[in-house]
């Protein structure tokens, strides 16, 4: 295997491990509370939340990493629960057209975009989906301190940054995008408040 495919693959599996450990380690303790002599309600709830959790990432990143097939908003929205589910961070998606039909590569990629989106958000906040998957769909993190990725201006121009496994989601992204022909783009401006744009080829 090639250094960087190497490189590319340990810090997935650590963004991966970290992402799932704490819903996991937090199931893990109400069990223990739940074995105990006195287990309690609060500990089965907790462990209701955990399984919620690990659940929905599972789900999201299965999607995101792994492909996925052609979606719209709703199947987008379901997803976009394991990036949200015990996090500050919420996803609207409320401004797509009824009906929007995403081809299986732009909907990858606008996964991922969401993820970077959620990253850009240090404080909380929303990550807002607009615009039409003939137009392009945009991508703008709304928040205290948003701020884009770091390695997402060297994705932008073509590039492929080091990989890292806090910096994982721009270059899947950029991987994902150039291998089904996605566009991705973005204005010169104030980065915090610049929409990312995502555009199949060919519209």
């Amino acid at each position: 295997m090639l250094p960087e495919k190497l490189t590319l693959a340990q810090a997935v599996c650590t963004r991966l491990c970290h992402d799932l450990g704490g819903p996991v380690g937090a199931l893990g303790a109400a069990i223990e509370l739940l074995e105990a002599p006195r287990g309690s309600d609060d500990a089965l709830e907790v462990a209701r939340d955990a399984v919620r959790v690990v659940d929905r990432r599972l789900r999201f990143l299965r999607a995101a990493i792994g492909g996925c097939g052609d979606m719209g908003p709703d199947g987008i929205a379901t997803l976009s629960e394991g990036l949200t589910l015990g996090r500050r961070v919420a996803v609207d998606l409320s401004a797509l057209p009824a009906g929007l039909h995403l081809p299986a590569p732009l909907a990858q990629a606008l996964l991922l975009a969401v993820w970077v989106g959620t990253e850009a958000l240090p404080r909380g906040g929303t990550v807002r989906v607009t615009g039409r998957a003939a137009g392009g769909i945009c991508v703008k993190p709304d928040g205290a301190g948003a701020a884009w990725p770091a390695g997402l201006p060297a994705v932008l121009a073509g590039e492929v940054p080091a990989a890292s496994p806090r910096g994982i989601a721009p270059v899947l992204l950029g991987t994902v995008a150039a291998a089904g022909r996605v566009r991705l783009g973005m204005t010169v401006g104030d980065g915090a408040a610049t929409p990312l744009t995502l555009t199949a080829e060919g519209s």
